[in-house]
């Protein structure tokens, strides 16, 4: 049981360390990139009318209706800024996520993922085929809820975590390379050399 929960509590700190690292640097490049944004926009605020001007018209507007919208954004270099990021860089500046509120969700996602096969030994089971059993009932019932959320028959869901040996590779449910591939140090096709 302390090994198990030793485990638990390590792959969650180092999954939440990961996350808390992986967002903290997107994070610092968003605001690195907005930062590069504003100096942009105050250095040659035209030009980049010019660019609201074309985006508009290359959604559709009219060049009369395309100037006036970006005459609009343009006069509050706040609300120009905003535009030009989320349509240049695909992010909105106010919202931008938290590497805090990732950890903590990536820490508490694998906790409870690591305690499905603890939670037999909890409730007194002192047999390995229990907490097996558990698992992939759990896994059975994880993938069918992602499947449903998915608009996907739910058995079919269900059902992918749970078969040993099945993946996707270059299009072929069969381990290794598609076939006729030639392994590349012995030029044999794989598996015969």
């Amino acid at each position: 049981m302390l090994a198990g929960f030793a485990g638990l509590f390590a792959g969650a700190c180092s999954m939440a360390a990961g996350e808390y690292t992986s967002v903290k640097s997107q994070t610092e490049l968003m605001r690195a990139e907005i930062a590069v944004e504003r100096r942009e926009l105050a250095r040659n605020p035209v030009g980049e009318r010019a660019e609201l001007v074309a985006l508009y018209r290359s959604r559709g507007l009219d060049a009369e209706l395309a100037e006036r919208v970006a005459d609009g954004l343009s006069a509050d270099p706040e609300q120009a800024l905003r535009v030009h990021v989320r349509e240049e860089l695909g992010v909105d500046p106010d919202d931008l996520p938290s590497p805090y509120v990732a950890a903590g969700s990536s820490f508490c996602a694998f906790a409870a993922g690591a305690l499905v096969p603890l939670a037999p030994f909890l409730f007194g089971a002192s047999g390995l085929m229990v907490a097996l059993l558990v698992s992939v009932i759990a896994l059975f019932g994880f993938g069918a809820v992602v499947a449903v959320l998915t608009a996907r028959p739910w058995w079919l869901g269900g059902s992918t975590p749970t078969r040993p040996g099945r993946r996707r590779r270059h299009g072929h449910l069969r381990p290794g390379p598609p076939p006729g591939r030639r392994h590349r140090l012995t030029r044999e096709p794989y598996g015969l050399g």
